[in-house]
């Protein structure tokens, strides 16, 4: 169904649309690229709108770990915001676990400022000269799964949901987004979206058949053996006496446990 919702900024059509894909919380440690978002989640929350809960992090690490371990424990994408490429530097850490665990975070970050007058949002300290950078996405796009700046506040809907179903689609896994502040800024008299979404993550891979029964014929041994092995038989019996060890992982990234 085509939604019509009034906004005034990107920032605020940005946000609208987190709501509307089912994300709860939105992790951050802000900077001054953050200005249009803080406007647009105090103008929402005094309307009573719907928005995820803001949630401060000290530290872009932390920030990242937080929203590793909600997904992890909900199987939902999160959303973290970090500051421009210093804030990226401090995440890549967290950044690369969640690539290695495969967990689906949307990673954002501001972009300074490309412009220095003339359009809402442009540079106005000297900060923005300094933390310029030539490629802001090549610091994770060895880690990620897919990475875009936003160009335009009409490009909303399309890169949200494209970067919260490749995040979604396995493996899954983080991807990265970032978000100058003149397009953070950019007026909007309306958004409109479709919700459900149009793009979601693939369907579940379903395996062959044959290949099942082929696996099912090379595992067959491992399930049977005689009262007194023979050599040939040893190897799989030793599997299934290890299989019913507890074992031990040095370096688990999840557990066996219902998620909420």
């Amino acid at each position: 169904m085509l939604k019509k919702v009034a906004v005034e900024s990107a920032a605020e059509a940005y946000l609208e649309l987190l709501a509307s894909r089912g994300v709860e919380y939105f992790f951050g440690n802000a900077g001054t690229d953050f200005a249009p978002i803080i406007e647009a989640f105090a103008k929402r929350a005094a309307e009573g709108q719907v928005l995820p809960r803001a949630i401060i992090a000290p530290h872009e690490i932390t920030a990242i770990g937080m929203a590793h371990g909600y997904a992890m424990v909900t199987g939902r994408p999160q959303v973290v915001m970090v500051h421009v490429i210093v804030g990226t530097a401090n995440a890549l850490g967290g950044i690369i676990n969640a690539a290695r665990a495969h967990a689906p975070i949307l990673v954002t970050a501001g972009r300074t400022p490309i412009t220095e007058d003339k359009l809402l949002g442009a540079r106005n300290r000297h900060i923005h000269w300094a933390q310029e950078s030539f490629d802001q996405g090549a610091m994770v796009r060895e880690f990620v799964k897919w990475d875009y700046e936003l160009r335009l506040g009409g490009q909303l809907e399309t890169v949200v949901d494209r970067a919260l179903a490749i995040a979604r689609s396995e493996p899954q896994g983080p991807v990265y987004l970032t978000l100058p502040r003149e397009t953070l800024s950019e007026k909007l008299d309306n958004l409109e979206y479709y919700d459900p979404p149009r793009v979601g993550p693939p369907a579940a891979s379903v395996a062959d058949p044959a290949a099942i029964e082929r696996a099912a014929e090379l595992l067959s041994p491992a399930a049977t053996r005689s009262s007194s092995p023979s050599p040939r038989d040893a190897i799989p019996w030793q599997w299934r006496r290890w299989w019913r060890w507890p074992t031990l992982s040095a370096c688990p990234s999840s557990s066996s446990r219902p998620r909420i």
